[in-house]
């Protein structure tokens, strides 16, 4: 490495910044992996879910015509508002989308 005024060249410094940006996401993407793997948890502990690969976020999506159901999506979607907007939605197309992919690697 070839220091310039005590600092490494801006090739150095963009591959340190490229590879912290890879390694935050990678850190990222497998909290939110956990997260979702929790909800999938507490759907069928907490909640008696009968389908185990749903989240609860996706659920109160797709029950949201019922009691109880209705109220838990709009929590929900205000609690992770700061993360995306609609987040039951998202996550119930998220549930689909998995189910899908399961599907076509049978």
């Amino acid at each position: 490495m070839v220091c310039v005024n005590g600092f490494g060249s801006w090739f150095d410094r963009a591959r340190i910044i490229s590879a912290f940006c890879k390694c935050f996401w990678s850190v990222a993407y497998y909290v939110v992996r956990i997260g979702d793997a929790l909800s999938q948890l507490l759907n069928v502990v907490v909640f008696f879910g009968t389908n185990p690969n749903e989240s609860v976020s996706g659920r109160a999506y797709r029950l949201q015509k019922t009691v109880g159901w209705k109220q838990l999506r709009i929590v929900i979607d205000v609690l992770f508002s700061f993360w995306e907007d609609n987040h039951c939605e998202l996550s119930y197309n998220a549930d689909l989308a998995r189910a899908f992919k399961l599907i076509d690697e049978q």
